[in-house]
């Protein structure tokens, strides 16, 4: 009879209490799963951002995780879970609105950050401001304008802008217009501009440069300079390239032409009696 009492209190004990050895057990296994799996994602985003990103995402992996194996083992010890998670909803759609912003820009760091798309040190035009990216962070991406200026653009913005990156590709090319007036000889002025190019030391033979007439403007010809040069140097080539064949044509005697505007008057006029009754 004892040993029987004994078994029926141990039973008993087991059948009362059995659904918190089991939530237990649940909540175990679920933190082993999450930590593992932790670690294979910290390897795998390592590839592919730096660590520091790396590391706050999987977090919120392995938190999300845990999270969702504690409703899980307090659904098993019979917690009513339904007013728990309507509450829960409520409180995250306020949160979620609260936060839109905030995880807008979270989302579209990792975007820009796991693309590669930005890099400290490339030269870009991110909506109208050139610059170079001085960093790339979880939330924002700051640039420093050519004017030295500081410009911080949140990553959702970025992610949605159109991005001019000058630094992905190792040659540039410039496209300039050089005007001469109309009485000038367009030839003598190709040759001129072609010896400046030609004897820049930065300006590449290949792709070859093009010297050709584009317009015919209501003051001048126009004719267009487009030149391949390295992208870390393209603004001094520019430059350079400007001022040394402005001094060329100076030199040659070509002119450079200016707005010109004929005036017409529909009546003739008289200027002996205006100069008479100002005199």
């Amino acid at each position: 009879m004892l040993i029987e009492s004994i078994l029926t209190s141990i039973s008993s004990f087991f059948v009362h209490y059995y659904k918190y050895f089991e939530a237990a057990l649940t909540i175990a296994i679920g933190i082993g799963v999450a930590y593992v799996f932790k670690k294979l994602l910290i390897r795998q985003f390592s590839r592919i951002m730096p660590m520091h990103i790396a590391r706050i995402v999987t977090r919120i992996v392995y938190y999300t995780i845990i999270a969702v194996v504690i409703l899980v083992a307090a659904g098993i010890v019979g917690v009513n879970l339904v007013g728990l998670l309507v509450a829960g909803s409520m409180t995250s759609i306020i949160i979620g609105f609260g936060l839109q912003p905030v995880l807008s820009n979270l989302f579209a760091g990792i975007f820009v950050i796991s693309e590669k798309i930005l890099t400290p040190g490339d030269l870009v035009e991110i909506d109208g401001d050139m610059g170079r990216v001085v960093e790339v962070s979880i939330m924002s991406t700051t640039i420093q304008r050519l004017d030295g200026v500081f410009v911080r653009f949140p990553n959702n913005k970025v992610f949605t802008s159109k991005i001019l990156n000058y630094s992905k590709s190792p040659a540039i090319r410039l496209d300039f217009v050089v005007s001469i007036a109309y009485r000038e000889d367009a030839e003598k002025a190709y040759r001129v501009i072609e010896q400046v190019v030609n004897a820049h030391p930065l300006v590449l033979k290949d792709p070859p440069p093009e010297i050709f007439v584009s317009n015919l403007g209501a003051s001048g010809v126009d004719i267009l300079v487009r030149v391949w040069v390295p992208t870390p140097v393209w603004y001094d080539v520019k430059r350079d390239l400007l001022w040394k064949i402005k001094k060329a044509i100076s030199d040659a005697g070509i002119e450079i032409p200016f707005t010109q505007i004929d005036v017409w008057f529909r009546n003739s006029l008289r200027l002996e009696g205006l100069l008479c009754k100002n005199e």
